[in-house]
């Protein structure tokens, strides 16, 4: 049995990827790995008992004991685990595992360059490092100027597909829709995106884009296309929105996984993705590839799902077998092996 600190700083509203990452992680150590893993969290604030509520709620309310950082070399811990990409905070002595999920903090421009220094003091720190891919892998690798080997690939689990459920909102109101699962991000590719909704408009105008962010002013939206932007939606509705549309697009240039791809192709969501970074490691050979920053070749193969039944119905056969091989047990069990073998 291992006695695991977790540093659970931004755990508390994180409904990223790495919010999930973390989240499933912990789920199938408490459901299947109790004999090995005990887990403590780690969080910021000195006095725990005014915030253990907020971050136990974010873990289905399950009685994690809750120690600050400041008290965590007396809380009888063997070693330390940093979800967050690199060292929120290094005055640790323990053996310390550190995921860092892609390195686009340093290649991507004006992209939170000041994490730079997290990403570095784990690679100083830890005794192993995490990453989501092999693209992942190399990149990180390239910049923290590390051998390769030091960095352990794990790619990210989808959970097979919820049942359906009733949910608020009237997805069928918003079909036929493209859906779009990410932040509102440059780097994401979401203006290729407005622009290719654009082009399709001339043969789709019934077509919607469905976005689970809301677009600043940074991003002009296509004139005559449907843009129904709707913020953070919970797992039943993301569901059901999987279930509706008519493809996911994931036009993103820089990934260090993709988890919205493996997701969709769970429900059976046709994909049409760039070809950039790792998304072909998530998606294989059951999505449809782009070059990013090509709104045209994106419209075109947007089009070509709506248009061709056999095709779309291929893509709909071919993808919940490529989500079935990636699991969250299997992301879990391999994590705590790399931790293990820290201590």
């Amino acid at each position: 049995m291992i006695r695991l600190g977790v540093d659970a700083w931004n755990l508390p509203g994180d409904r990223r990827g790495i919010g999930r990452y973390l989240r499933e992680i912990l789920r199938v150590w408490r459901e299947r790995e109790r004999e090995r893993v005990e887990v403590t969290l780690v969080v910021p604030e000195w006095h725990t008992w005014t915030v253990r509520a907020r971050y136990r709620r974010e873990v289905a309310d399950y009685p994690y004991r809750i120690v600050s950082r400041a008290m965590h070399a007396s809380a009888r811990l063997d070693a330390l685990w940093f979800p967050f990409n690199g060292c929120s905070w290094t005055n640790f002595t323990l053996p310390a595992t550190a995921t860092l999920h892609d390195a686009s903090n340093f290649v991507v421009p004006d992209y939170a360059p000041e994490t730079a220094r997290i990403f570095r003091a784990a690679a100083e720190r830890c005794r192993a490092l995490i990453t989501d891919s092999r693209f992942a892998q190399g990149e990180l690798a390239r910049e923290l100027r590390i051998p390769a080997e030091r960095l352990v690939p794990i790619p990210l689990g989808v959970n097979p597909a919820r049942a359906s459920a009733a949910v608020a909102l009237a997805v069928p109101g918003l079909q036929p829709f493209v859906l779009y699962v990410g932040a509102a991000e440059r780097r994401k590719g979401v203006d290729t995106l407005l622009d290719a909704m654009g082009h399709l408009a001339a043969r789709h105008p019934e077509v919607a884009l469905v976005v689970t962010t809301t677009l600043n002013d940074a991003f002009a939206l296509p004139p005559g296309v449907r843009v129904a932007q709707l913020g953070y939606v919970d797992d039943a509705t993301l569901a059901a929105l999987y279930r509706g549309c008519a493809l996911l697009a994931f036009p993103s240039r820089y990934e260090g996984f993709g988890l919205p791809v493996l997701e969709a192709m769970s429900y059976g969501a046709p994909v049409v993705s760039s070809n950039a970074a790792s998304l072909p490691e998530a998606g294989g050979d059951a999505a449809v590839y782009v070059p990013p920053d090509d709104a045209e070749a994106l419209a075109a193969a947007m089009g070509r799902v709506l248009d061709d039944p056999a095709y779309a119905a291929e893509l709909r056969r071919r993808g919940p077998a490529r989500g079935a091989e990636f699991s969250w047990e299997a992301t879990a069990a391999r994590t705590l092996d790399v931790i293990e073998s820290t201590v």
